[in-house]
């Protein structure tokens, strides 16, 4: 049963009673029919069905029928990819398919000043932190004073060899502001 609508005036009945909206909703389906294919009937309404046809007189009362129209069968899309390929377009693309990405430098540089600055650089404020919890959590823990100072004068030196070995100008071969593709 459907919930009475709140907003109706108290004093006024249903439109309809409950046994007319389920056959009106069985007509509506009945005329829908199946939609899962192209072998679908045109006008959908199914044998078991007490809809009148679609040209019929309506019943008195009820709004007339709709005509349900005829099921679109799926049509097997024409999209930009699907052109016969002729053997140079299938040569390009096994080309193109083929790409082997050139070997990528060591991860550590041939450069073991560049390597201990970048280390000294991640490691302190790590070590720092890590410090800083265990002291936190073990307060019987005794660091000496001068470790500070030290961890700090690391990393501004590690931060100085860093910036010093900077390129200070542009390669001239190089004409490009981008990536190369």
């Amino acid at each position: 049963m459907a919930a009475p609508n709140p907003d109706a005036d108290p004093g006024t009945p249903d439109d309809l009673p409950d046994d007319a909206v389920e056959a009106r909703w069985a007509d509506i389906v009945a005329q829908l029919g199946p939609l899962d294919g192209p072998d679908a009937p045109e006008h959908g309404a199914s044998s078991g069905s007490s809809s009148p046809p679609t040209g019929g007189p309506a019943p008195a009362g009820d709004d007339p029928p709709v005509a349900a129209g005829p099921a679109a069968a799926p049509v097997a899309g024409q999209g930009p990819r699907d052109w016969p390929a002729t053997p140079e377009v299938d040569a390009l693309d096994e080309a193109d398919s083929h790409f082997v990405p050139p070997e990528p430098e060591p991860l550590l540089s041939r450069d073991p000043l560049l390597t201990m600055a970048w280390s000294v650089v991640a490691a302190v404020p790590i070590l720092t932190v890590v410090l800083v919890v265990v002291r936190a959590l073990v307060p019987a823990l005794h660091l000496p004073g001068w470790l500070g100072p030290v961890g700090g004068g690391l990393f501004l030196a590690a931060v100085a060899v860093l910036l010093w070995r900077m390129p200070h100008h542009r390669d001239p071969e190089d004409d490009g502001t981008g990536a190369v593709v």
